[in-house]
């Protein structure tokens, strides 16, 4: 990806997907292909005509020919002329056999590139807000490009059609009308709420609108700048006890919200602040134990089954794209660190304590095996594109 220009370091992108198949079909003729790096973000949603097999190779052959040729920095506007040429054109009806729109960042600003999907809609300051673009042909295909200048808070949110046609004949007369869908996101832009949810409350709607069974593959992609977020987590105390003064000190010192996991690290935190731990007994979920309350610290877990439950739902975060709206509804520990490391954080500083305890050394909970867990959380987060960094006291 092409160096971003002028982003500001307390600004970076966050990006939310879902896309589901079809009622009755066991592949999706959408296909959405995305990026995220320090640089900037960029999408790519293509919608294969019809639906299943043929649908899935035409849309994942135009996604992944530009996402190949952009990671190659050829011009975008080259890789748009060479895919539009290869797209062979339906001549009865004069449609294309597989649709486009791509998103790219450069600094605060997004360039996009739409072919044939329902209009991308781009919410600024809370309302959606109408733009411009120009009109360019190739290989006789009308392509739209436009140039949005993004404040904090902002969204452009893409989709196929089956959002479009969403209810037709059903619940609706001629699916969800594009006013009513701005309507939707306008309503759901609070800067708290990240992309994935947004995305995954519209994909809800799309399948009420369906009546629970979806009448085409739906796609939807949503691109939004907000302000860094950074998490540090204290996982375990310091191996030398006489460290623990200058740990706490260097941990607190740290700017963004601050994690504790496990009970004998919290115990330590709480003398340092001069506080009391307080069990939250209905913050527990089987098989997770309660969370705890430590004035001065944003989030308290238990500790290793914890961090175990975490690691799983991390798993399954990155396979069910809808898995936000679980969490969301969830009050366990597990759940909560889940959401605040996928959805809220951008950076993640993890401090890793190498004190042993004697009475695990043989079971599941030992040091072996959460230091494993450690590994396999910065490994998921990064997939994740999170900054993560792991120190070890």
């Amino acid at each position: 990806m092409r160096k971003a220009r002028n982003l500001d370091r307390n600004l970076v992108w966050d990006v939310g997907v879902v896309s589901v198949h079809k009622n009755g079909e066991s592949l999706c003729g959408d296909q959405c292909l995305w990026e995220r790096s320090e640089d900037g973000a960029r999408i790519i949603l293509s919608d294969g005509m019809g639906s299943g097999v043929k649908a899935n190779i035409l849309s994942t052959l135009t996604s992944t020919m530009l996402q190949t040729m952009l990671s190659g920095n050829i011009p975008l506007e080259e890789c748009v002329s060479t895919v539009a040429a290869t797209l062979p054109l339906r001549k009865d009806v004069q449609i294309a056999y597989a649709t486009f729109t791509i998103a790219s960042t450069r600094g605060r600003h997004v360039e996009l590139v739409q072919y044939d999907n329902p209009p991308a809609i781009f919410i600024h300051n809370g309302v959606a807000q109408r733009y411009n673009y120009s009109v360019r042909f190739a290989q006789e295909k009308e392509l739209h490009e436009s140039r949005l200048t993004f404040e904090p808070g902002d969204m452009v949110v893409m989709f196929s059609d089956g959002v479009a046609e969403a209810g037709r004949g059903t619940t609706t007369y001629e699916g969800w009308p594009q006013a009513d869908i701005e309507d939707f996101l306008a309503r759901n832009s609070d800067p708290s709420l990240p992309a994935q949810r947004i995305a995954a409350r519209m994909y809800s709607t799309v399948e009420a609108l369906d009546l629970g069974e979806l009448h085409d593959d739906t796609t939807i992609a949503i691109l939004r700048l907000r302000e860094r977020s950074v998490v540090n987590i204290m996982i375990g105390p310091p191996e030398n006890k006489d460290d623990d003064l200058s740990t706490m000190r260097l941990f607190f010192a740290k700017e963004g919200k601050h994690v504790v996991c496990g009970g004998s690290t919290a115990k330590a935190v709480a003398k340092f602040l001069n506080q009391r731990v307080h069990v939250m007994p209905s913050s527990g979920d089987e098989p997770v134990p309660p969370m705890s309350e430590i004035r001065g610290v944003d989030l308290v877990t238990e500790g290793a089954v914890t961090l175990a439950a975490l690691t799983e739902l991390l798993k399954a975060y990155k396979t069910d794209p809808l898995l936000t709206l679980e969490l969301e509804r969830r009050t366990d520990g597990a759940a909560a660190l889940a959401t605040l490391l996928m959805e809220e954080a951008s950076e993640i500083n993890i401090l890793f304590g190498n004190a042993s305890n004697a009475a695990q050394d043989d079971t599941e909970f030992s040091f072996e095996n959460k230091f494993r867990l450690m590994q396999e959380l910065q490994e998921t987060l990064k997939a994740a594109g999170k900054r993560v960094k792991i120190s070890q006291c």
